[in-house]
């Protein structure tokens, strides 16, 4: 009787994950909440290695891992009415380390961050492959920096996976969580957060009008929050490269920083791409565009990558109106593509849905009909490393010149710019 509800409720949640790519993520915090619902069956769903889900990494160096709390003095907290809050944010970092045998850190350091019935909280038994705080990886000159970004509503560490082959082949990866987009409650320095104004707009029961309503709030609200702290990330990376002491000290190539997003993540990345001149390249993984990017476009290389099946609406008599909505992502797909001025890519990868580019789908049995999320992760990471050292380390990859056979899932399409290819050399 258990497995039975769990697996109707996997069901709904993993097609509100399809969907979330549409709706943005509304429906991500809907799938949090349906999860934190069933503690019971998350725990008995979990496959046999779930405690250890990550592969391990490929690259040469082992992977240290650090967080950091960083105080926006300057800023005054946008989502709560205190005048006094000032903005906070939590980063994670990963970066390539001197193996030093110790164990491994774990997924969520800290149940207590995020509400009681939070999903994350199960996570606190899952091991990763990379240590605390282990030694920076030493004599091989000034580390490129990878910005990620997460998904609406996600944690920093959601994209994992890809995070940690990264650092093995020699990148800093810096991701922070959002708050007021985000389930972190409770801070290191012990404030607690609770977001009290610009809240997303209530549900009226119009499917259209919520759409467009709740696109409005996070084009209007939300994002531009976002694209501040990742701002104020990208100077805390400079004060991290210039003063002594700190671990990265003269360690970070500030001069190459790629930046890269899952869902309302990757609409952040590739804005970032135009607000940013310090954004070299971008990468974005399954978002749906906001801000100008979408109308302007960007002078900086990007990659578009999308999953492969199709989105379902909630209800089968909304299915006119999603196509309406995804005919409208799609144009404006289409018109980045058309207004910038640098090389772009786009890939698909077959029997994919919305949560493959995160790590959730690790953590339950793998749905027949679709790419088994091991395959999906060797894809996104391959395409992202190569694109990454092309634009940032000037190394050229066939996975950027032309459909790839070890590839059959992807399919692939390329351009140029007015301006042309515009690599580091």
């Amino acid at each position: 009787m258990l497995q039975t509800s769990f697996d109707e409720r996997k069901a709904r949640i993993v097609g509100r994950c399809q969907t979330q790519c549409l709706i943005t993520s509304r429906l991500l915090a809907g799938l949090l909440v349906a999860l934190a619902a069933i503690p019971v069956a998350w725990a008995q769903s979990w496959k046999p290695s779930a405690t250890e889900p990550f592969s391990p990494p490929t690259g040469p160096f082992a992977v240290g891992t650090h967080e950091y709390l960083w105080i926006d003095r300057n800023r005054a907290e946008p989502f709560t009415k205190d005048p006094a809050d000032r903005r906070r944010l939590l980063a994670r970092v990963w970066y390539p380390a001197e193996a030093n045998g110790q164990e491994t850190a774990r997924y969520v350091l800290n149940a207590n961050e995020f509400p009681e019935k939070s999903i994350y909280r199960q996570g606190s038994t899952v091991k990763t492959n990379s240590v605390t705080d282990a030694p920076l990886a030493k004599g091989k000159g000034d580390f490129p920096v990878l910005m990620y970004q997460p998904g609406g509503g996600t944690a920093r560490f959601i994209g994992t996976f890809q995070a940690e082959q990264l650092a093995s082949r020699g990148y800093v990866v810096i991701s922070a969580d959002h708050p007021g987009f985000s389930e972190t409650r409770l801070f290191p320095d012990g404030h607690q957060f609770q977001a009290d104004i610009l809240l997303a707009p209530k549900e009226t029961g119009n499917f259209r009008d919520d759409v467009l309503k709740n696109w409005d709030w996070l084009n209007n609200d939300v994002f531009p929050t976002w694209t501040a702290d990742a701002s104020y990330l990208l100077d805390k990376i400079a004060e991290l490269n210039r003063t002594p002491g700190q671990l990265f000290y003269k360690r970070l190539d500030v001069s190459r920083i790629g930046m890269m997003g899952w869902s309302f993540g990757g609409a952040t990345a590739m804005q970032m791409s135009r607000n940013d001149p310090r954004i070299k390249a971008v990468v974005c993984q399954d978002g749906q565009l906001f801000g100008d990017v979408r109308d302007k476009g960007t002078s900086r290389p990007f990659m578009l990558m999308h999953h492969g099946l199709e989105d379902k609406p909630p209800k089968p008599e909304q299915a006119d109106i999603m196509e309406e909505m995804t005919a409208m992502t799609r144009a404006w797909d289409r018109s980045l593509i058309d207004n910038s001025t640098n090389d772009w890519y786009e890939i698909t990868i077959a029997k994919t849905q919305h949560g493959h580019f995160s790590d959730f789908l690790l953590f339950f049995r793998r749905n027949p009909a679709e790419l088994d999320p091991y395959r999906a992760h060797e894809i996104i990471t391959a395409y992202t490393l190569a694109f990454f050292d092309s634009y940032l380390r000037g190394q050229d990859s066939d996975l950027l010149k032309a459909p790839a056979d070890r590839y059959p899932e992807v399919t692939f399409r390329k351009g140029k710019g007015q301006k042309g290819p515009n690599k580091a050399r």
